[in-house]
């Protein structure tokens, strides 16, 4: 804690961010974040209302929605890293056409991913669940098909708040997400306890909230009188090396990503041959479990805009020193979250209306969850947004990818399943530990690229990428 406030001594003198600037970035950002897990735990009640086979059905698209999200959602990470180092260079100019290019991305690659999900949604959530239950699969195909409409509002609406988080503004997110979830939640109310729609409410009320974002978000960014806003939005002419630029950072990062997310799917689908009381615990437990990862999620976003602004400034020392703060702070957060959150665990289990076994099961995961966060989760998942901040985006890609594959899906079925067979050419017996398994997997995944990625902080080497 003494070293912490030497740190944050030196900044409010030297650096580029006054601990006041800090707070302005960070405080909003973790509200935000807050915000949005409490929202999606307040969906996942809602939904219950109608019965654990809708809230297995979404638990099951929203597993396969976050893989197709982060298609786009990478390209927005890659422009709000170009933006942040062209804002540490004050080149406004560069900054007003990124965003406008970044925005045109996004949106391309959301209607593409749109067109195929309603194209293929049956075939492929059978390819995916097939061992779900008939009627938790019936309103997995009713809730996918809305939630898909919504990606290319939902890929405006983030590219415009990525923007401005990039410039420090991270207040206008925060206020239009307030209103976009207030609008989400009266819809759920309406429709899924007014009108009985259940998983097709929710996603009808999620649809109707990202058009609300999008259109305020468009509004804010149009309006000229702005440092930053985009000019005649309707007029679009491809800037290629600003293109190269976002994709430099956005494919790889998108790849890492999804990797991630495909990984966390192939282990839902094997958690949806267990039973639906399986299914609705492990549901439940992700919910709440996301609430630990809202303070870190807000410090990575704040370290791509800060130690981002750094590398475009050329202070490599200060990227470092910030790097530090915001990942201490993180985990003195997360302990306090976490103290309280397991304190409390047993009243916030029972307002999901879950059974007996159901309930229990939550329990297991969620307490277990909350152990090995406290000890791994920030140096796994917040260094490498330091590392895409200052262009370093290749190591990271190829630890995650070897991390996901041998230990979180490979190591998911071995620690799982009583037998494992590999593409049924031959098989071997498993350790049979059932749903925590995949749990414990994940788990090993997360130290194995936490190993990796603190080496990489500690050696520098990140700092020596290529600049934007």
């Amino acid at each position: 804690m003494l070293a912490f406030k030497k740190n944050s001594r030196e900044l409010n003198e030297n650096g580029l961010f006054s601990n006041k600037d800090l707070v302005k970035i960070i405080l909003p950002l973790m509200l935000q974040q807050i915000l949005s897990v409490l929202v999606g735990a307040i969906d996942t009640m809602m939904v219950s209302y109608a019965g654990e086979s809708a809230v297995s059905g979404v638990s099951l698209v929203n597993s396969l929605d976050t893989v197709l999200v982060i298609f786009f959602t990478a390209m927005i990470g890659g422009g709000s890293i170009v933006v942040s180092q062209a804002l540490g260079r004050k080149n406004y100019a560069e900054v007003n056409e990124s965003a406008k290019q970044l925005i045109y991305i996004a949106t391309a690659i959301a209607t593409v991913l749109t067109v195929i999900v309603l194209t293929f949604r049956k075939p492929l959530l059978s390819l995916l669940f097939g061992g779900a239950e008939p009627d938790v699969m019936a309103n997995a195909q009713d809730y996918f098909f809305f939630v898909a409409l919504s990606f290319p509002l939902l890929a405006i609406e983030s590219g415009i708040s990525s923007i401005f988080r990039a410039s420090g503004n991270t207040a206008i997110s925060l206020v239009v997400s307030i209103i976009l979830n207030v609008v989400n939640i009266i819809g759920n109310a309406i429709l899924i306890m007014g009108f009985d729609m259940g998983a097709k409410g929710a996603a009808i009320a999620t649809l109707f909230a990202r058009f609300v974002g999008c259109v305020i978000l468009l509004v804010l960014i149009l309006n000229k009188k702005r440092s930053i806003h985009i000019e005649n939005i309707l007029r679009y002419k491809p800037d290629f090396k600003t293109i190269r630029k976002i994709l430099y950072i956005g494919v790889p990062n998108g790849t890492e990503n999804v990797m991630f997310q495909f990984g966390r799917l192939l282990t839902q689908a094997l958690i949806s041959g267990m039973g639906t009381a399986v299914i609705a615990a492990n549901s439940v437990a992700l919910t709440l479990a996301n609430f630990q990862y809202t303070i870190g999620t807000a410090c990575s976003t704040a370290m791509i805009a800060v130690v981002g602004r750094c590398i475009g400034a050329g202070e490599t020392g200060q990227a470092k020193r910030y790097s530090r703060i915001l990942l201490g702070l993180n985990y003195v957060s997360l302990w306090l979250l976490i103290a309280v959150m397991t304190s409390l665990i047993e009243p916030i289990i029972s307002l999901y209306g879950l059974s007996a076994e159901a309930s229990e099961l939550g329990k297991q995961f969620f307490v277990y969850h909350s152990i090995c966060a406290a000890l791994i989760w920030p140096i796994g998942f917040m260094l490498p947004s330091s590392f895409r901040a200052a262009g370093d985006v290749h190591f990271s890609l190829v630890v995650s990818m070897l991390s996901m594959w041998i230990f979180r899906v490979a190591g998911g079925y071995v620690f799982a399943l009583e037998s494992v067979s590999v593409f049924g050419l031959f098989s071997f017996p498993g350790l049979g530990m059932g749903a925590m398994g995949v749990w414990i997997a994940m788990t090993v995944d997360w130290a194995f690229r936490a190993a990796f990625f603190l080496w990489r902080y500690l050696s520098g080497r990140w700092l020596c990428a290529k600049k934007l």
